[in-house]
């Protein structure tokens, strides 16, 4: 069956020569805030945009910013997040490098914006992956924005978390370092997380696989990514397994807890998703093999408060190796709704490349042919970028939509650019 978009508003042109735009590694691609919803796109090398849209008549507002921006690599897209007073944060262009980041001059405003700051100036020369987490207000605490980011390298790097305090508009280590793979012995590692997700309480829910920094097999076909981990913290100080045992910092690939072993070899993706359902359970979604050298399928791993439990969702038959970049399938999203439903969101080659919604059903949620086709089009390789925190506020689900190619990590060419699209879908 097939969902049609409620509403679908073109932005303009966008670059499509990487997925640098379409990337899952955009946490807050499309963010709300208030009335106000905020996404960025790269328009060029040398340009992104910047756009605030308002969600009670969809007027639009954009604002362009120049740079020399790093996009024939996908690493270096546009994360964004909005503080309690209504400004606007960006960080943008990393792949370990120092970091690059900007706020907005006024509340809920894009059209002025700082020079480049600094955060702490603490661990912020080897940046990547940065994360702006919105973490929702509580009846004990306000909400708060916090900085996710990794220090160091692939294979080589610790995970740092830095929180904004609005009052003096500065930044604090909140958790410097607080998962580590630097100085490992005999391997050095780092944490993929998958996007981190809140309950109704504020507890941060944090899950990952390992890299380990080890030479792979003769064939060099796959890369160390193996083995889930989780981690939950009521204020991003304290961290709890999931039967609620406290954690030693830094956790490491010794103490932390492992929630489902997945060997190295089996074609496991950096960088998934995760969200909590209404019982406080984490549900999370990603791909990889069942063996070494099999089909990549999608999975669904979740909590159901005493055990973890996993279950293979798609069908797939064709193989390929990590280390390719011309990947069929999309690292999935997940979006949960008020029943618990799960929706994995995806596209690849068993969809025509489409992006689509698989519904999975509580409480069991056993994989059925139960698939919305949300999107006509095919999109290449771009991957699905949503907004979480409307979606979590008013059930409906808002994605950045672009065509793009990534057949290998650096571009190699310049292509057309593609139309950019902000899009709605309210499931029924």
């Amino acid at each position: 069956m097939s969902l049609k978009p409620s509403r679908i508003l073109e932005l303009g042109d966008a670059y499509a020569s990487t997925t640098v735009n379409t990337t899952i590694f955009r946490h807050h691609g499309v963010v709300t805030h208030g009335d106000w919803q905020f996404t960025a796109y790269y328009t060029s090398n040398k340009a992104f945009r910047v756009v605030r849209r308002d969600l009670r008549d969809d007027a639009i507002q954009c604002a362009t910013i120049e740079g020399q921006f790093k996009t024939v690599d996908v690493h270096n897209c546009i994360s964004l997040g909005v503080d309690s007073d209504g400004y606007v944060h960006i960080s943008y262009d990393h792949h370990g490098v120092e970091l690059n980041y900007r706020r907005s001059l006024a509340p809920h405003d894009v059209t002025a914006w700082s020079d480049p700051l600094p955060m702490t100036g603490i661990n912020e020369g080897r940046v990547t992956y940065p994360y702006f987490l919105m973490q929702p207000a509580t009846a004990s605490s306000p909400e708060r924005l916090l900085f996710l980011y990794r220090h160091g390298g692939a294979g080589n790097g610790d995970s740092c978390l830095k929180v904004y305090d609005p009052s003096t508009q500065c930044w604090t280590d909140l958790c410097e370092r607080f998962v580590k793979g630097m100085e490992q012995m005999p391997w050095t590692s780092n944490a993929y997380w998958n996007h981190p997700a809140f309950d109704t309480d504020g507890n941060l829910f944090l899950s990952w696989v390992w890299r380990v920094n080890q030479k792979a097999s003769a064939s060099g076909d796959f890369i160390f990514n193996h083995n889930h981990g989780f981690a939950k913290s009521p204020d991003g100080v304290r961290w709890f397994t999931s039967h609620g045992v406290e954690l030693s910092l830094p956790m490491t690939q010794v103490n932390s807890q492992v929630v489902w072993p997945t060997p190295p070899g089996a074609t496991i993706a950096n960088q998934c998703s995760s969200a909590v359902d209404s019982n406080g359970h984490l549900h999370i979604v990603w791909h990889g093999a069942l063996h070494p050298g099999g089909p990549p399928q999608y999975q669904h791993l979740w909590f159901d408060g005493d055990r973890w439990q996993c279950s293979v969702v798609s069908d797939r038959v064709t193989t390929f190796g990590l280390l390719t970049w011309d990947v069929p399938m999309s690292r999935p999203e997940i979006v949960i709704d008020v029943s618990d439903t799960v929706y994995v969101l995806y596209r690849c080659d068993l969809t025509d490349q489409k992006l689509v919604a698989q519904r999975l059903s509580p409480p069991n949620y056993t994989p059925v042919n139960d698939i919305i086709e949300l999107w006509p089009d095919e999109l290449r390789h771009s991957e699905p970028i949503i907004d979480r925190v409307r979606w979590q506020r008013d059930g409906i689900l808002t994605a950045y939509v672009q065509r793009a190619t990534q057949p290998e990590l650096h571009a190699k060419e310049e292509l057309p650019p593609e139309s950019a699209f902000l899009a709605d879908w309210q499931f029924i």
